[in-house]
């Protein structure tokens, strides 16, 4: 990979603000020097660096949660899954929030008090304080629906023992307003500063963050989608982004991505100060080579895999990308011409299921005899990445007769303590259109959310374009397909299964309750099945009732402030 470079901070603050114990986190104040700070716009803009990175990180997980993941030695999260969790459980209530949030009300205390800087450093350092502030409340916003909202710099004699917000809403009003205030003195894009706040990237946001808001507030459901449908339609009248046509490429090699028009908002890692440990990578890469595989496994490898496995994709969500058949079609893999042919004739499997799939299939999956870094890689009975070809157990191998590609570099081997760059994609304009999407569907305007929809079916997955003559149901139906395949690994899927059970009064997800499956494959490729896992069952127990749609206020916060209460059904 060549040398590329990102222009972040160019100073690392000695400051010690790592937090205290208090429930509020008021200090230390007596680890930096104010005048320091204060006295300098670099070194107050560094101040914020490391919220910004805390905010980004927490808006790219939980995909684990979802059922797009089947799940491998993932310590709490098979316990999630199976909800076999209780209300001491803490799925992150003071996961770092307070301190960053203290480090945003800083902020704008001392830009509103400040006489030195000019007034655009000051109002550009107010504007980011205040969209994190935002962002990081969104964050637990999603997990706990009301929260406890400080807005200024808790002192010593403060009470620290404040309520959650009386309803949703005015949690989620906090949020937006907060948002909503900082697009002014954002600039419109980064430029050449690579990670940074944008009006673009505020405007994706507001326009996301109302539509899960609207499925949980209380009232106000048109106004949310109000504000969600103009964010995107400012989004877009910036004319600064457009769709990559090379959708792999996007996520999976770093240089590509930093020219891409698609991202809006990306976390960048250098390599200066990132290994392999510290990606996606090294979770998604098998751990076989030729020593770890048995004498019968074909063909021989040409690398040495050594990854730490944690998750693969589910047949469920393989099933999900289309394959376009001889007449020009979209259809279900089972239902083209192929696999009836196949059901007729006989033949290879991959002719039969793997032909022709939507683009993103390949970008995203490795699937039985395929390329992947230098190797084919056969995930067949007796195939080098199959779970009884590995020496001393089936860890490291394909679980589900699946890999994910999106979200690996494949130009360097993987060594857990060797640096890497890599980026995380946050907010993109393909994301963006089906925000857009969506709030066309609930507003009833199915011709327009068909567009938005094709434009990512057509761009991203070569598939034909979707006729706008369809009822809202079927339109439903297509834009919970596209979203999905077009958003794996994008911190999504949980959250809008959550987002689409709760906005239609589903008592439980059905999605999030599904028993999960692995493909087998004969070893002469010619024949297969679906079975259930053969191994990690119990770790892929799925149970989802509707007291997850958010998550317990943990009982040992609540012991510390009486004043918080308590969700439904904990």
């Amino acid at each position: 990979m060549k040398t590329t470079t990102i222009k972040l901070a160019a100073i690392t603050l000695l400051i010690g603000c790592t937090g205290c114990n208090d429930i509020l986190d008021k200090g230390p104040r007596d680890k930096f020097s104010e005048n320091d700070i204060w006295g300098s716009s670099e070194l107050a803009q560094a101040f914020l660096y490391p919220t910004l990175n805390d905010a980004t990180d927490k808006l790219i997980s939980y995909d684990h949660w979802s059922d797009n993941d089947i799940i491998q030695d993932t310590p709490g999260t098979s316990n999630v899954n199976k909800e076999q969790i209780d209300n001491y459980y803490d799925a992150g209530w003071n996961q770092n929030v307070y301190s960053q949030i203290r480090k945003c009300n800083l902020m704008l205390q001392k830009m509103e008090e400040n006489t030195s800087f000019i007034e655009q450093d000051r109002k550009y350092l107010t504007a980011q304080a205040k969209a994190l502030r935002g962002i990081i409340y969104y964050t637990r916003a999603r997990l706990f629906g009301k929260l406890m909202i400080v807005d200024k710099v808790i002192g010593e004699n403060d009470n620290m023992e404040l309520p959650r917000t009386n309803t949703i809403k005015e949690t989620y009003d906090f949020i937006l307003n907060d948002l909503k205030e900082s697009i002014a003195d954002l600039p419109v894009t980064h430029g050449s500063q690579q990670g940074i706040l944008t009006q673009g990237a505020v405007y994706a946001l507001i326009a996301e963050i109302a539509l899960q808001g609207a499925a949980y507030i209380e009232n106000g459901q048109e106004e949310y989608y109000s504000i969600a449908k103009k964010a995107s339609e400012d989004l877009f009248s910036l004319n600064q982004y457009e769709l990559d046509a090379n959708y792999e490429k996007m996520f999976n090699e770093f240089d590509y991505a930093m020219g891409s028009k698609e991202i809006i908002l990306a976390q960048w890692k250098h390599e200066t100060n990132t290994q392999f440990s510290n990606t996606w990578i090294q979770g998604l890469v098998p751990n076989v080579n030729n020593d770890k595989i048995k004498e019968f496994a074909n063909p021989p490898l040409v690398d040495n895999f050594e990854g730490w496995p944690s998750t693969f994709p589910s047949c469920d969500l393989i099933d999900a990308y289309e394959v376009i058949d001889e007449d020009g079609q979209a259809k279900d893999w089972d239902k083209t011409s192929y696999y009836q042919n196949y059901i007729t004739n006989g033949g290879y499997v991959s002719n039969a299921i793997y032909k022709n799939r939507d683009k993103r299939f390949y970008a995203t999956i490795v699937q039985d005899s395929s390329k992947y870094f230098n190797s084919i890689v056969t995930m067949r009975d007796k195939g080098n990445l199959h779970w009884n070809s590995r020496v001393g157990g089936d860890w490291g191998s394909a679980l589900t007769g699946y890999l994910y590609r999106k979200g690996v570099y494949t130009d360097k081997k993987v060594w857990y303590s060797d640096p890497t760059y890599y980026h995380y994609v946050i907010m993109r304009l393909g994301r963006a259109y089906l925000n857009y999407a969506e709030v066309m569907l609930r507003q009833g305007n199915i011709q327009t959310a068909i567009e938005y929809i094709n434009k990512t079916r057509t761009t991203h997955g070569g598939l034909p374009a979707l006729s706008t003559s369809l009822s809202l149901d079927e339109a439903w139906k297509v834009y919970k397909r596209e979203r999905r395949v077009e958003l794996v690994h994008e911190g999504d899927r949980y959250w809008s299964l959550l987002r689409w059970g709760k906005a239609d009064g589903k008592t439980t997800v059905e999605e999030l309750n599904k028993t999960h499956h692995s493909i087998s494959i004969s070893e002469d490729g010619k024949s297969f099945e679906i079975i259930p896992l053969p191994f990690r069952t119990s770790e892929n127990e799925r149970i989802f009732t509707k007291k997850r749609y958010l998550f317990p206020v943990p009982e040992g916060e609540r012991v510390n402030n009486p004043a918080l209460d308590q969700n439904e059904g904990w």
